[in-house]
């Protein structure tokens, strides 16, 4: 899996601007201490559309089962990923590093290591070369590579750029890193987050200590 932050747009004081225009005022008439307040007043109490202004675009590349979780998100959020239907992406797959058991509290989390790793990971090995040789022989018949993907499994990797608001990336935040999150799609979008962090002169530190705070 690879995230890539490829732009962003905005900042704590676009927050802060949008907010106040409604008094005809600006971030630079206060000071940052009252202007902080401000981003944390707003979040506390719902007032959501500022955080809709300020966009960041990923580049992300994992299994398919992980992008379909991403892709639960919606609101604020414009995704694109590569086709099937014009490249050959059959040869690189996402593979487990550790297989968990089914949880026994909840029909769809898991809940700590199966024994036999080893047994699990030969089946893996098994459908993964299975797929790649049935792909191979159905392009070698003539079939259209969009007919012939059809055979390929879930943990096929993909890319695709994700654009959203900041308020949707909250969000996402919000729901996908916490302990119950699957691990895999846990581990995408805290990879996202941290590309966010890692922006020189963090334009969004206001932002990232709600996240921080409240929100995972």
């Amino acid at each position: 899996m690879k995230v890539e932050l490829v732009n962003h747009f905005g900042s704590d004081s676009m927050i802060v601007n949008v907010a106040r225009v409604s008094y005809d005022k600006k971030a630079e008439n206060y000071s940052d201490e009252q202007n902080a307040k401000l981003i944390k007043y707003l979040w506390n109490h719902k007032h959501s559309s500022p955080f809709r202004h300020p966009t960041l675009q990923f580049r992300v590349t994992c299994p398919i089962y992980v992008e379909r979780q991403l892709f639960k998100h919606q609101v604020g959020i414009s995704v694109n990923s590569i086709s099937g239907r014009y490249v050959d992406f059959s040869d690189t797959y996402g593979t487990i590093s550790e297989w968990r058991k089914q949880s026994k509290n909840s029909k769809q989390g898991s809940d700590g290591p199966v024994a036999n790793q080893l047994a699990c990971k030969k089946i893996e090995t098994r459908v993964i070369d299975t797929c790649k040789e049935a792909y191979s022989m159905l392009l070698d018949l003539g079939v259209s590579k969009e007919q012939a993907r059809s055979i390929l499994p879930l943990n096929l990797e993909t890319s695709f750029i994700w654009t959203g608001t900041m308020l949707s990336f909250m969000h996402m935040c919000s729901l996908r890193l916490k302990p119950d999150a699957q691990a895999e799609t846990r581990s995408v979008v805290d990879a996202m987050l941290t590309a966010v962090r890692e922006v020189p002169e963090n334009p969004f530190e206001k932002v990232l200590e709600i996240i921080d705070s409240e929100l995972i």
